[in-house]
């Protein structure tokens, strides 16, 4: 069987290390989500609506961090993979040889 090799590309530890960091940032961000997504839920019974005002000004501004940090984030992630993309190739030593596995 002959197999040709390829070139791989080098996902440096620092890209690892950014990637962990990156995916956290996002994972922080589930808690804040779950309050928000309990405010917004249809509730039944009585309504305070003084309540209501003041826990969707303090929503609203929740809201508005996650949104801007979301929207950095995004941008982040995204120059992280098109680093990973454009990353260096590295030889795996089996270029341009042939493998004769009988």
């Amino acid at each position: 069987m002959d197999k040709q090799g390829q070139n791989l590309k080098a996902v440096t530890y620092q890209d690892i290390i950014e990637l962990r960091d990156f995916m956290e940032k996002m994972a922080s961000w589930q808690e804040p989500l779950a309050i928000l997504d309990h405010f917004f839920q249809f509730r039944s019974g009585p309504i305070n609506k003084k309540r209501i005002v003041k826990e969707y000004y303090a929503r609203a501004q929740m809201f508005h961090a996650f949104y801007e940090d979301y929207n950095r984030l995004i941008e982040l992630g995204d120059e992280l993979v098109m680093e990973m993309v454009r990353a260096e190739k590295v030889g795996t030593g089996f270029e341009g040889k042939k493998m004769n596995l009988e």
